[in-house]
C-alpha cells in the first residue's frame, strides 16, 4: 500500500464518544445493543481452549467475556488505536493472560504468533488517505502472517438503503474475491443481520484428494 492511512478522523470520533459515554458500547459506536450478537458470530467457528487470540480494535476488551465462556485457558492480546480505550481495558482486565497495546495492526510487530485474530467494528469508519479495499487487503495479509489458523472480521454491508457520512459499507462480493487470494477455505456469514456480515478466512485449506473435503472440516466433525 503506497499511502499510509490517516487515522485522525477515527481517533477524533472515538475520543469524542468516550468523553460523552465513558465505559459503554456507545463509545465504540454500538448504539443498538447488538455487540454480543457480533461476538457470538465471530467466535462461532473456533475452539479457543489453550489458544492465543489477537483482538484487532479491541476497544475495552469486552470480547474477553465471550471467550471466557468458551475456554478456561487461553491467551489474549488486544490492540487499539485509542489510548483511552487501552488504558480502560487494562484496568478492567488485569489478568496475567491478557495484554493490551496501543497499536496499528499494519505496524504491529508482535514477539510471537497467534492462533486467531478477531475484529469487530474495527473497519466501520471511513479512512482518509487510502482506498478502503486496498487497506483491508493489507490488513488481511498482515493478519495471516502473524496468525497461524485464521481470522474473523465483521463489516458493514453495502446492501443497505441508508448510510452515515462517516461509515464505509463493503461489498461482500469484493471482500470474498480478496479472501480467495489467500485461502480456498473461507466463509461469509450474512445470516444474523441484514446490513452487516462476517468474513472468516482459514489458513489451512488442505484437503484429501480421495473425498475433496477440507482437512479442517473433517477434524471438526
Amino acid at each position: 500500500m503506497k499511502q499510509q492511512p490517516d487515522y485522525t478522523a477515527i481517533n477524533t470520533f472515538y475520543a469524542s464518544r468516550y468523553k460523552q459515554w465513558g465505559y459503554s458500547p456507545k463509545s465504540l459506536g454500538w448504539d443498538k445493543g447488538n455487540q454480543q450478537v457480533r461476538f457470538d458470530v465471530l467466535t462461532s467457528q473456533y475452539s479457543f481452549e489453550q489458544k492465543s487470540i489477537l483482538d484487532i480494535g479491541c476497544g475495552f476488551g469486552d470480547l474477553l467475556d465471550t471467550i471466557s465462556k468458551k475456554a478456561s485457558q487461553f491467551d489474549y492480546t488486544g490492540i487499539d488505536l485509542s489510548e483511552d480505550f487501552i488504558k480502560k481495558a487494562k484496568q478492567l482486565h488485569p489478568q496475567p493472560h491478557c495484554r493490551f497495546f496501543t497499536e496499528d495492526i499494519l505496524t504491529f510487530s508482535p514477539q510471537r504468533s497467534f492462533n486467531y485474530a478477531i475484529a469487530s467494528g474495527t473497519f466501520n469508519l471511513m479512512l482518509a488517505g487510502v482506498d478502503q479495499y486496498n487497506y483491508i487487503e493489507e490488513v488481511i495479509k498482515k493478519t495471516l502472517q502473524i496468525c497461524t489458523d485464521g481470522f474473523a472480521f465483521d463489516f458493514l454491508s453495502d446492501k443497505v438503503d441508508y448510510r452515515k457520512e462517516e461509515t464505509f459499507h463493503f461489498s461482500p462480493e469484493k471482500l470474498l474475491s480478496i479472501a480467495y487470494k489467500y485461502s480456498r477455505n473461507v466463509m461469509l456469514r450474512n445470516d444474523y443481520m441484514p446490513f452487516e456480515f462476517s468474513l472468516f478466512v482459514f489458513n489451512d485449506d488442505s484437503f484429501e484428494k480421495y473425498d475433496t473435503l477440507f482437512c479442517r472440516y473433517k477434524t471438526q466433525k
